[in-house]
């Protein structure tokens, strides 16, 4: 995978493209086999690195405890770098560091199916399903600098048509004061006809972050992408961090988290403000002044680097076991896997998850499935899949993955 230094670098000559509508196959390059009926299917985002580059692929698997996943007459090559989304059975594969296309497959007969033809104009910061009924994916394109573009971007896809049904553009510097800083993304949920968004202000040359003595929130109406406000909070620091998507989350009751670190291992340069979740109520767009958990302070706390939500209140964390120092900016090292009550308060170890360094500034790559949360770590060079038991905090090694690291993964089947 690319390093964090590498990416950021990389990141700043990510090209404009126009957006295409069209539709098509194009499956030259699968070698995916045909699913039996009945089987389960996995589809994965492999990242293969070695010295001088890294070259990304989508397979499938129909089991993701037993053996090896391979390459191996299995896979379809991605052009560039590569991102992942899910929603509606249609795993995305989104270019970026200049590659702009986003590739749609599905499975089709038993056998992965590619659509292309959907491309956006910068390069993609998050895509989620809007309501999780698998009709709609938002996206959102912030630029890396000035020079790159003065607006941040958001667009609706519509999955069954695999185009775009909806766009908007909102002025950066109102959203944030570029005289100051820039923004940068970490976080986007729905909620009812608004949208809610994280992000973290740092120099757009140097990544430094001066600013982090509060968490922001902008809030814009959905489906207009009209912003609405910018709401604070001055008792932790900003949400997530570079490219980790996990500054927010929302309950099935509608209540949103925000999740701060400001941790030097997810690349920030200064911390000033403990790391903590806040909450936005239900029917609310303001912070609630009652609730506060802060998480280097509780039982088996510390710094909560990566998270999905897996419901009930609680989310499926990678939380650092060392209070990181500026020696340790962009490692993403030092990391257990937790279970995080947003209720009760509390951090519950994974049993017999290893000590581990992560993927770095990247969305979290994983998957709840029939109460059990499957995630790539890598440890002495080899990556393993492990399937976490919700109910008893126990995790145990699956199968081998021959790649470098996991981007994305999702169940089709």
């Amino acid at each position: 995978m690319y390093s964090i230094k590498g990416l950021i670098k990389a990141t700043l000559f990510a090209a404009l493209a126009t957006v295409a509508v069209s539709c098509s196959k194009d499956d030259n390059n699968d070698t995916t086999p045909v699913v039996p009926d009945g089987s389960k299917v996995y589809i994965l985002g492999v990242g293969v690195t070695t010295a001088t580059a890294t070259t990304n692929y989508v397979v499938q698997t129909s089991d993701l405890m037993q053996g090896k996943i391979t390459l191996t007459n299995n896979g379809i090559l991605q052009e560039g770098y590569r991102d992942y989304g899910f929603g509606g059975n249609t795993f995305y594969s989104i270019g970026g560091l200049g590659v702009t296309d986003v590739n749609a497959i599905t499975l089709d007969a038993g056998k992965l199916a590619t659509k292309t033809g959907l491309t956006f104009e910068l390069a993609n910061n998050d895509f989620i399903d809007v309501d999780g009924t698998g009709k709609t994916m938002l996206g959102i394109s912030i630029p890396v600098s000035p020079a790159e573009g003065l607006n941040a971007k958001f667009y609706t896809v519509d999955i069954a048509a695999n185009t775009i049904s909806g766009r908007g553009d909102v002025p950066m510097n109102d959203i944030y004061p570029s005289n100051q800083d820039w923004l940068f993304h970490s976080g986007l949920q729905v909620r009812g006809p608004q949208i809610f968004h994280t992000f973290y202000p740092a120099d757009y040359t140097t990544y430094a972050t001066k600013n982090t003595d509060a968490v922001y929130v902008a809030i814009y109406s959905y489906p207009g992408f009209k912003l609405e406000k910018v709401i604070t909070d001055t008792r932790t620091g900003p949400a997530g961090a570079f490219n980790t998507r996990s500054g927010l989350f929302k309950t099935e009751a509608g209540d949103l988290y925000t999740v701060s670190t400001t941790s030097y291992a997810n690349g920030y340069s200064q911390s000033t403000k403990p790391a903590a979740v806040l909450k936005i109520k239900a029917g609310t767009t303001e912070f609630d002044k009652d609730y506060y958990f802060g998480t280097d302070t509780a039982t088996n706390g510390g710094k909560i680097a990566h998270a999905i939500y897996i419901g009930n209140g609680k989310l499926f964390a990678a939380v650092s076991t060392v209070p990181p120092t500026i020696a340790d900016r962009w490692a993403d090292n030092n990391l257990r896997l937790a279970i995080v009550d947003l209720n009760a308060k509390t951090i519950k170890p994974v049993a017999n998850s290893p000590i581990y360094k992560g993927d770095g500034g990247r969305s979290f790559a994983a998957l709840l499935d029939e109460g059990k949360v499957y995630s790539a770590i890598t440890v002495n060079g080899v990556t393993h899949i492990y399937q976490t038991d919700i109910a008893t905090a126990t995790t145990i090694k699956g199968a081998e993955v021959e790649g470098s690291f996991i981007g994305g993964i999702a169940r089709l089947k």
